[in-house]
């Protein structure tokens, strides 16, 4: 009873895979590399009981642009489809009386089924590969890079930061198959893959920036040498990937190459330093930092001319036009010192009543009182009392708050 199940069943298996059947994958997404390819059944379709993993002999494997068609049979593949349009797919294990093959070939496919039972004994599918060009990939890498001052002989080494984008396309795919889809459960996405290629991206731009720089790049040339890297980077990924991975490097992108926001303070503080070894730009420099500190000076809230005299700033300078701080003169009664040595003893005092020679008592017995010695005084100005600071003053503004002289 065995033996009949299986002939019934090899045999009705074989039949209704007899008929042709097209292949095809409408659209690959944006973003998928690979992906399975469907069996194109309508509803007037007979072709209902045939088996799914069976592909009849001469049946049509329809190709986009931009697509490739792999046929897999039994994990291995038998045939690749890379013209654009209608493919007639052969194969002696699941002969057709539709393609030619005649009862020879129909009897021997039966044959082979009882062998296993009546069950289907091949497993056929179609992959198909995105060709097309995979852009916009960023990327973004931080290397070490020798600079050169060809004025000084100066070089360092700086941090500089490469980012752009780049793009890819399957030029193998045998090889693309075989390495990076074999024995795949679905589609196969950009993101799968991205990460490894932006590592070895980072790589390539190190390994290319450190050959160019390697005698050294002065800093104002750097920029210039982007279209250089990028081609490079370019020759470096395509040979690797193409023998790796069946796809090359289309387009390599630099859209910024600078040095990081430390390293060109250092450089801007060298091209200074160096500026000023000539001796002209060098007074040039001091003359505007004295212009600067005069500035400075004037808007001070302190006192104009107090500020400009405490700066360092000549005296000859003209301070007729500076401003004064307005400071009240009321003089607190108990903030007047009631002794004052005689070397500064004023004439005239205002608000305060002090003594203008020691008296007697305040001599020791036995030692004869000297006698008392002229107060200098300013020959154009008076001796007056600041009541903002407790200082006396002999000029018109006082020499540490700036406050000026009331009349």
């Amino acid at each position: 009873m065995g033996i009949i199940k299986a002939v019934t069943g090899a045999t009705g298996g074989v039949l209704a895979d007899q008929w042709l059947e097209m292949y095809l994958c409408d659209s690959i997404p944006h973003g998928i590399l690979a992906q399975k390819g469907y069996r194109h059944v309508s509803q007037r379709s007979t072709n209902t009981k045939g088996d799914e993993n069976v592909i009849s002999d001469g049946s049509l494997i329809v190709v986009n642009e931009g697509q490739c068609a792999l046929v897999l049979e039994n994990g291995k593949v038998i045939g690749v489809y890379d013209r654009p349009g209608e493919n007639v797919f052969h194969s002696e294990r699941s002969a057709s009386i539709f393609s030619g093959s005649g009862l020879k070939g129909l009897g021997r496919s039966i044959v082979e089924r009882v062998g296993f039972g009546g069950d289907v004994c091949v497993h056929q599918y179609v992959v198909y590969i995105n060709m097309k060009e995979q852009m916009n990939n960023p990327f973004s890498v931080q290397c070490y890079v020798l600079l050169t001052d060809r004025e000084t002989g100066l070089e360092y080494s700086a941090s500089a930061q490469v980012s752009g984008l780049f793009s890819f396309r399957i030029t193998d795919p045998m090889t693309f198959y075989r390495v990076i889809c074999g024995n795949y459960a679905g589609t196969i996405s950009v993101s799968s893959v991205i990460p490894q290629l932006e590592a070895e991206l980072s790589t390539a731009v190190m390994d290319a920036l450190s050959r160019l720089t390697t005698d050294g790049i002065r800093p104002s040339s750097l920029p210039g040498a982007t279209r250089e890297l990028a081609e490079a980077m370019k020759a470096a990924m395509s040979e690797e990937w193409v023998a790796r991975r069946g796809f090359a490097a289309v387009s390599v992108a630099v859209s910024e190459l600078h040095l990081t926001p430390q390293d060109q303070k250092t450089i801007q503080t060298v091209q200074y330093n160096k500026m000023l070894r000539d001796p002209t730009m060098a007074a040039a420099t001091l003359v505007g930092a004295q212009a600067d500190a005069m500035r400075s000076a004037a808007q001070n809230p302190a006192g104009g001319r107090f500020t400009y005299i405490q700066s360092g700033i000549p005296r000859s300078a003209d301070l007729s036009n500076l401003p004064t701080a307005s400071i009240s003169t009321d003089v607190p009664k108990t903030s007047v010192p009631t002794e004052i040595p005689k070397a500064s003893v004023p004439t005239e005092v205002p608000g305060a009543s002090v003594p203008t020679a020691v008296p007697p008592s305040s001599v020791p017995s036995g030692i004869p009182a000297a006698p008392a010695a002229p107060v200098a005084q300013p020959a154009q100005s008076r001796i007056w009392y600041c009541a903002h600071c407790g200082k006396f003053c002999s000029s018109r503004f006082c020499p540490d708050c700036g406050a000026q002289q009331k009349d």
